[in-house]
C-alpha cells in the first residue's frame, strides 16, 4: 500500500523481496493467471514464431487479472540481466509456479510445465505487445 517504500533504504536484499512477491502470489485465493484460463494458454502455445505471437495474443478470450496489476512492467528487469544476471527465462523459471500454480496431481500438468513457464517468459519478454 505505501508506494513511496524505498526498499534500497529498507536494506533488503533482492532474494527478500523476490521471496516477498513469491509468498504473495501463492497465498492469493487464485493465482495470477486464472486457473480457468491456463487451459486456453497451453492449448494457444506453439513454439515461438513471429506468427505464433499473434495467435497466442487472440487465444484467451477474455484478459487475465494480470493486465490490469500491471505485474509485468516490473518484472522487466530482465533488461537490466548483463548486470543481474535475471534474462526473462530465468524470471519465468522463478515466478511461474506461483503466477499459475497448476495441479500437478494430473499427468498433463507435470508435461505441461515447460509449456506454463514458456507462457510466463513470453508475457515477459512481450509485455508491450500483451498489455
Amino acid at each position: 500500500a505505501d508506494h513511496g517504500l524505498d526498499l534500497a533504504e529498507k536494506d533488503f536484499t533482492v532474494n527478500t523481496v523476490a521471496g516477498a512477491m513469491k509468498s504473495f502470489f501463492s497465498e492469493l485465493p487464485e493465482p495470477l493467471v486464472p486457473y480457468s484460463m491456463q487451459v486456453e494458454l497451453v492449448e494457444a502455445h506453439t513454439p515461438p514464431t513471429p506468427s505464433s505471437y499473434l495467435s497466442f495474443r487472440s487465444a484467451p478470450s477474455a484478459p487475465p487479472p494480470i493486465v490490469s496489476s500491471g505485474l509485468f512492467p516490473y518484472l522487466r528487469v530482465s533488461h537490466n540481466h548483463r548486470i543481474n544476471l535475471m534474462t526473462s527465462e530465468n524470471l519465468s523459471i522463478c515466478f511461474w509456479p506461483t503466477l499459475m500454480r497448476p495441479d500437478f496431481s494430473t499427468m498433463d500438468a507435470l508435461t505441461a510445465t515447460r509449456t506454463y513457464q514458456t507462457i510466463i517468459e513470453l508475457f515477459i519478454q512481450q509485455c508491450p505487445f500483451f498489455f
